[in-house]
């Protein structure tokens, strides 16, 4: 699926945030974009191979909503982390290996990956190209991001340049498609 795709179903996530629990409005709230670039998004280099563009929710008029856009090279993912708040990945293509507890599985998109809070959790981009994900958070906020240690599914860099992923049994009820 398109990165335009992409984004309007992120922009939709967005609008449905938007409307009355008594029922529809009859105008556009005025206090919230339509359209959110990449460029008025907070572009973080988390390292280990991954960009982040963060939507924090309550920067653009969204009281339970956060989300990010990551760009995960080939190899690359997150340190092992939780946050306050529930975490849902979409990935329409290419394949992840996750850990969330004690669970460790491969994923194929298209996918939708739940991360319940407080859990830890990362993943590393099990592909051969660069992995587009989003991550939609339950909170304005993301709940914060606790960092616990480095990503277990990944090497040592060797000579400094590259990542290789280690392989993993899965204990998990998720299997690769």
């Amino acid at each position: 699926m398109s990165a335009v795709l992409r984004l309007s179903f992120a922009i939709g996530l967005l609008l449905l945030s938007a409307c009355s629990a008594d029922g529809p409005i009859d105008h556009l709230p005025t206090d919230r974009p339509l359209i959110t670039h990449l460029s008025d998004m907070r572009t973080v280099d988390a390292g280990d191979g991954e960009l982040v563009h963060q939507m924090r929710g309550h920067e653009h008029g969204l009281d339970d909503l956060s989300l990010v856009m990551t760009e995960t090279q080939p190899g690359g993912g997150p340190a092992l982390h939780w946050h306050l708040s529930d975490e849902t990945h979409v990935i329409q293509n290419g394949r992840v290996t996750y850990i969330i507890a004690d669970s460790v599985f491969t994923v194929k998109g298209p996918v939708v990956v739940n991360v319940p809070a407080h859990v830890p959790h990362t993943f590393v981009n099990a592909g051969d190209t660069v992995l587009h994900l989003i991550a939609v958070f339950s909170r304005d906020d993301f709940g914060g991001y606790h960092p616990l240690g480095p990503n277990p599914l990944l090497d040592e860099k060797e000579n400094g340049q590259e990542y290789r992923t280690r392989t993993h049994r899965s204990n998990a009820q998720a299997p690769l498609r």
